[in-house]
């Protein structure tokens, strides 16, 4: 408070930012005496999602309001790249650029390289689960911890159970169970690395609680991990059209059935819509296998096929074909 006091005039208002609070011991008593000024208000924010999943409410006296901030949107990636470099990038580069960069601003103050930006993303993820996943939970098999996220990197958008994982540890030799297992992908998740997205029985219309799929908060974090690679295109598309739907405010599910699956279920206050994403629709088997699982469905939503494909036409047996790249880059599907 004396800080805070001899760096701001009294009677001002004032804006105080703490960062990072999950890392200063007894931070509340702080924010609290904060509170209590006039004309002041408090920003605080922090790498950890269990501090803001009950803990403000009793750690924190008055009102609040919490907020998840994401990493950059693919256009304000390319508007970020313009200020710092000096000149615009064409579209299919910049999306090139973005898809093995991700979204972290950082990254754009350097040369670009990929031997300097796989070493920062990869630093970027080793510092993260050192800081606030290691450490705080006192992890002593570093290697399984990493194997474990290495394994949910590897299979994004596939229904990942910490029985699957713990099975394919136990084929290469390595012991893990199935509860340390949940607890590692857990301890991802309140770190913001990785995403659950619970699965949605379109028959009986509720959420599963088993078997769900997992994303990444930044999908430049996988490539620094585990480098980047064209076949595994799919899931890295599917992660990043995840975040903007995230980022626009959306509930998001991944529709699941008997018969097939919609990548994503998608609500809103004002309704709610279906959503398949793919590479490239190269051949008609492709193309039915892709519209297949909306057939699934029993009421009225809009229905969308998300893809880079330029050669097909905006409607598909009733499903709108929308552009990956435009609704990226902020475009509405409608």
């Amino acid at each position: 408070m004396a800080h805070v006091n001899a760096h701001s005039k009294k009677g001002q208002d004032r804006l105080v930012v703490l960062d990072e609070v999950q890392q200063i011991s007894e931070w509340e008593r702080a924010v609290a005496s904060l509170n209590a000024e006039p004309r002041t208000r408090v920003v605080i924010s922090g790498s950890n999602a269990s501090m803001f999943a009950g803990e403000l409410a009793t750690r924190i006296a008055g009102r609040y309001v919490t907020m998840q901030v994401f990493s950059l949107t693919l256009a304000e990636f390319g508007e970020l790249h313009a200020g710092v470099k000096g000149a615009r990038l064409g579209s299919e580069e910049m999306f090139r650029l973005y898809l093995r960069l991700g979204g972290l601003p950082g990254l754009l103050h350097t040369d670009l390289s990929v031997l300097v930006t796989d070493q920062m993303l990869g630093d970027i993820f080793n510092t993260i689960a050192v800081r606030d996943i290691i450490s705080q939970h006192n992890i002593r098999d570093v290697p399984l911890f990493q194997d474990v996220a290495r394994f949910a990197m590897d299979n994004l958008g596939s229904p990942l159970s910490a029985k699957r994982i713990a099975d394919f540890l136990k084929s290469q030799r390595r012991s893990a169970s199935v509860d340390t297992v949940l607890s590692y992908l857990l301890y991802l998740g309140e770190a913001f690395l990785l995403n659950a997205v619970l699965r949605y029985d379109l028959k009986g219309k509720k959420h599963l609680e088993t078997n769900a799929k997992r994303y990444l908060g930044d999908i430049g974090l996988r490539n620094g991990v585990l480098g980047y690679r064209e076949a595994d295109i799919g899931g890295i598309l599917e992660n990043l059209v995840y975040l903007e739907l995230r980022q626009r405010g959306y509930r998001v599910a991944a529709g699941s059935a008997e018969s097939g699956e919609i990548d994503f279920v998608a609500e809103d206050q004002t309704g709610r819509m279906y959503i398949q994403v793919a590479y490239l629709l190269e051949s008609r088997k492709t193309l039915e296998r892709e519209l297949r699982p909306f057939s699934l469905l029993d009421d009225a939503y809009p229905r969308y096929l998300l893809t880079l494909d330029p050669h097909q036409p905006r409607d598909l047996q009733g499903v709108r074909h929308r552009s990956i790249e435009r609704f990226l880059l902020g475009d509405n599907l409608e």
